[in-house]
């Protein structure tokens, strides 16, 4: 059955386009006065787009008042840029995202979720406004937040200091997890044929194998498994080994529930943070939704790529969180151009941006010479979290 929105009530009756109501609900993102005057001066300059203000109030209806699913309403990506330009994109998806904050409070009270947690969560959205402004020069969103957004307005994320949280989520990873029954050991093997590196990286970036590429094996039976092991670093290894099923667990398999981890960009990484968020999410799960049956936290990240440890300082930030968890290998070809030059270096190439951060400078001439960015994930066993260094590098 096609969905339908009601009836347009006019702009004098849709309240989300009030300044008074821009200003409250940014405010309480923690946008400040001047950046909530020039989305104002963006939301008069849409109004005057009459067809799309029409199309706002739509997908407003459909998700927040009829509260249909994001895929449902907005499919896929509908371009607005190619309309609108860059500017008033921008403001018609923050006036979206900010017409559904009276739901997602209305049910944080519901679910009698704390005050203070939903105002974390809700200062993402001053982060991404941030990022929209830097990018393209004025306050706003991107279509690729609107997705991720609904998390927020769902109750599908919450935050907790430096590190986010989505209440469900399914671990996904071309590898098994396994514990020694005995020595509590910590060991993953990749769970099929994939084609790696001389190093043992994924070797997807390109048609053609790499030199000295390998593809590993799996074979599971009434009484092992066998398969080539990742290390804690990520980085899996040519020889196949035996897990016998007398001394091993299987404990983390595909679509197993977990807990996934978002980092925020809103400053340094520091590993204390880090791990004080671990501690606050566990906590509130335990308290607010205790029959999840989560078996460890994951993260799925560009700053999770095992070639990092190989370039960065040993003191880096980004590799002391690496060292918190154990590293699996992830498939496709990480966005860290994008997400450390911005869109500009990622569209027109990192030689088209000032160089500011010794990272950058880094990263530039990792891809001078020759090679290229690998997503990376990360996971923190339940049972681990209580243990200092649960999973040691191997030289």
């Amino acid at each position: 059955m096609e969905i339908q929105a009601n009836p347009f009530p006019g702009v004098e009756n849709m309240e989300f386009l009030q300044n008074d109501f821009i200003a409250k609900y940014s405010a309480m993102a923690g946008i400040d006065e001047t950046m909530i005057a020039e989305l104002i001066r963006l939301k008069d300059m849409l109004l005057l787009r009459d067809p799309f203000i029409h199309l706002l109030w739509e997908f407003h209806d459909l998700l927040y008042n009829q509260q249909r699913p994001l895929h449902e309403v907005i499919p896929e990506d509908p371009k607005l840029g190619r309309l609108l330009g860059d500017n008033l994109r921008g403001i018609f998806y923050y006036l979206l995202v900010l017409s559904g904050m009276p739901l997602m409070i209305r049910r944080y009270e519901e679910k009698k979720w704390p005050d203070a947690i939903r105002d974390e969560v809700l200062c993402d959205l001053s982060i991404w406004v941030s990022h929209h402004k830097r990018n393209f020069g004025t306050p706003g969103l991107a279509w690729m937040v609107m997705p991720w957004y609904q998390y927020h307005i769902n109750l599908e994320l919450v935050s907790f200091g430096r590190l986010q949280f989505n209440t469900i989520y399914k671990f996904h990873s071309p590898a098994h997890v396994f514990r020694h029954r005995e020595t509590g050991k910590v060991l993953a093997l990749v769970d099929g044929e994939k084609r790696f590196t001389a190093e043992g990286i994924l070797d997807d970036l390109q048609e053609e194998p790499s030199e000295n590429s390998w593809t590993s094996s799996w074979e599971e039976n009434a009484d092992s498994w066998r398969g080539n092991p990742v290390l804690s670093s990520g980085l899996a290894e040519k020889e196949p080994v035996t897990l016998l099923k007398s001394e091993w667990e299987l404990v983390l398999r595909n679509g197993d529930p977990v807990i996934n981890i978002h980092i925020p960009e809103c400053g340094p990484l520091k590993p204390q943070a880090c791990r004080d968020s671990l501690f606050r999410a566990r906590d509130f799960f335990a308290e607010y939704l205790p029959d999840y049956p989560w078996k460890a936290f994951f993260c799925h990240s560009w700053l999770l790529d095992p070639q990092l440890s190989s370039i960065l300082k040993e003191n880096s930030n980004i590799l002391a969180f690496q060292n918190m968890g154990y590293l699996l290998p992830y498939p496709g070809e990480a966005d860290t151009i994008f997400r450390c030059f911005g869109v500009k270096g990622a569209r027109d190439g990192v030689g088209t941006v000032p160089l500011r951060s010794s990272l950058q400078h880094t990263f530039a001439q990792f891809l001078k010479d020759g090679h290229r960015f690998h997503y990376g994930t990360m996971i923190l066993l339940r049972e681990d979290m209580d243990k200092e260094a649960p999973y040691p590098r191997h030289e």
